[in-house]
């Protein structure tokens, strides 16, 4: 797992939601997950990568950006402009 591969658990409005990031470091294919279902797939190539879905009313924005010159990513998430901190690392 790289640094750019987390999953956030939150309770939101009630209900529990995961995102899940998984960043493939071979291909940079990101694919972003809310509770299980994929919401978007692209690739990381020389630039970072913001992709943002509501949940509900609220906003979520997951950022995966390119770290030590390229060679490795990290993702975090803000809902409604807050940082959360993630499960893993």
């Amino acid at each position: 797992m790289s640094e750019g591969d987390n999953a956030w658990r939150f309770e939101l409005d009630g209900r529990q939601h995961e995102i899940d990031v998984d960043v493939a470091s071979m291909s940079g294919k990101i694919v972003v997950r809310l509770d299980g279902k994929v919401l978007e797939e692209d690739r990381i190539w020389f630039s970072d990568k913001e992709f943002r879905f509501p949940i509900g009313t609220h906003e979520a924005v997951v950022e995966v950006d390119l770290a030590y010159g390229g060679f490795a990513t990290r993702s975090s998430l803000r809902l409604d402009g807050a940082h959360v901190e993630p499960l893993r690392r």
